[in-house]
């Protein structure tokens, strides 16, 4: 608690250097944020009108229902699966980092009717649950629900990367999440997928028809100060309190003039 004991320059000055240094301080713990720990995903079935596509979820590399699974495999081919796997992290405010890794294999298969098509027609959201276990700035772990959707095409071209499908972020979905640590929001954005460490970023992720492609998904940690609530000056503080002392010194003194009319 700091006490200013009288009213001058000296004491303004020192008022104004005290939040100076306060407000700095802070921005300093913005800037110096850092996490590290480790990620994990999860998938959940997709929200679909249309259950012939034969989804599975499945555990793959020590994950847990990392793999989600569909389609029947055409004579020659194999059924499609799209699957997260975790890593560690180390990112600063602001900065570009991977948050896990993309597998996505891509065959030719029967009754995926499911996913969303090339003619617009978007049939399900695909929730995937990523789990940040972080060692700093302290133990714990954070959760944030992301919603995914694939658009499938018609074998037609005889390219495969013109065949391919492709994993994206939903249309009907949010790609941030926010948390707050000592005062500060800090918001975790999805930003794409990369294939290259981060050097090129898309929105999309396509995996070639007949195939099984890989990329990272990538985002960011932003940090914004939460406005503190007002405080009461010291003057303002002495008047209130001035005050409720004169409304008590007031009614002892009606009190007191109250009795001695009732002696008299």
């Amino acid at each position: 608690m700091i006490e200013i004991k009288f009213n001058s320059s000296l004491a303004k000055l020192s008022a104004i250097t005290l939040t100076t240094i306060a407000l700095l301080g802070v921005a300093d713990r913005a800037h110096a944020f850092n996490v590290s720990g480790t990620s994990s995903g999860s998938w959940e079935m997709p929200v679909a009108q249309d259950r012939s596509g034969y989804e599975w979820l499945s555990n793959e590399n020590s994950g847990t229902d990392n793999r989600l699974t569909w389609g029947i495999g055409a004579p020659g081919s194999f059924s499609n699966y799209v699957q997260y796997d975790g890593v560690n992290f180390n990112s600063g405010l602001n900065s570009l980092f991977n948050l896990g890794n993309l597998s996505y294999r891509n065959g030719s298969t029967y009754s995926n009717t499911t996913f969303a098509s090339d003619s617009g027609k978007r049939d399900a959201d695909i929730p995937l649950n990523i789990a940040m276990s972080l060692v700093s700035p302290s133990p714990i772990t954070l959760s944030f629900n992301f919603l995914f959707n694939i658009l499938t095409t018609p074998n037609v071209t005889g390219d495969p990367v013109l065949d391919g499908d492709r994993l994206r972020f939903s249309m009907a979905g949010s790609t941030s999440q926010t948390l707050n640590y000592g005062g500060i929001d800090y918001t975790l954005q999805l930003l794409g997928f990369s294939s290259d460490g981060g050097n090129t970023v898309f929105s999309e992720f396509n995996s070639p028809e007949g195939t099984t492609a890989t990329a990272s998904l990538y985002g960011k940690i932003t940090g914004v100060e939460r406005p503190a609530e007002p405080v009461p000056e010291p003057i303002t503080l002495m008047g209130s309190a001035l005050g409720l002392l004169g409304l008590r010194l007031a009614s002892g003194r009606r009190s007191k003039n109250t009795k001695v009319r009732s002696q008299a």
